[in-house]
């Protein structure tokens, strides 16, 4: 009996350390950190439709949610010359989410508008009221340069290419769709910020990639 009881015992603490693997090793171990920008709390990292974003957006922990790409290989032609394989990304409209800061002019206000990293701008001698089109495959974008922006510190940008912000819908539009690779949150309470990465997983068909904050390390 002791025998049976003892063999009882050891299944279920077993059964449960095999649960807290599962559990951790799926909201937990998986976890990474990066210095996000301004107000984020965490960023998902997938493939998300405009769809998946409002429902991310609806989850009572997130108080702003922002969807972004970024699209290499892009082509830009300015009356300076033409920039071969620069890189493209979302122009947030929520100040506290943007990847960069603007260092002078205005930000975008249209999807005819972008903006250009200072380091790029400098070397090119390109300014505001410049006009670009910016292709990628058979797709062509015009839009005229509005700002100056510091240069984004995300790792998914190369040391060297040139960097161009655009609004959304001009980047689905040179996307050649309307999904986006990542959606950047700020949380209500940053102390929820492991409840909301559960309830996107479970919100979503594919479990994306979870970043957090530097500072939540540790929390989370």
């Amino acid at each position: 009996m002791r025998g049976e009881r003892t063999v009882g015992v050891v299944f279920m603490v077993g059964a449960v350390a095999v649960a807290a693997f599962v559990v951790l090793d799926r909201y937990g171990s998986s976890a990474q950190f990066a210095d996000l920008p301004g107000d984020a709390d965490v960023r998902l990292v997938g493939s998300f439709t405009p769809r998946q974003v409002d429902r991310l957006a609806s989850l009572p922990q997130a108080a702003a949610v922002e969807c972004g790409s970024t699209l290499y290989g892009v082509t830009v032609v300015t009356s300076r010359g033409v920039l071969n394989g620069s890189t493209v990304l979302t122009a947030a409209n929520r100040p506290g989410l943007r990847w960069s800061q603007l260092r002078s002019g205005a930000y975008p206000a249209s999807d005819s508008q972008l903006l250009i990293d200072e380091r790029t701008a400098a070397a090119h001698d390109i300014r505001v009221g410049e006009r670009a089109t910016l292709s990628r495959g058979q797709i062509v974008v015009n839009a005229t340069v509005v700002g100056i922006a510091g240069r984004p510190t995300d790792k998914t940008v190369g040391a060297h290419e040139a960097v161009f912000l655009l609004p959304s819908g001009a980047v689905a539009t040179l996307e050649g769709g309307a999904s986006c690779d990542s959606v950047t949150v700020e949380l209500r309470r940053r102390r929820d910020a492991s409840t909301f990465s559960r309830a996107a997983h479970d919100l979503l068909d594919t479990p994306p990639a979870v970043i957090y904050d530097e500072s939540l390390r540790g929390h989370v």
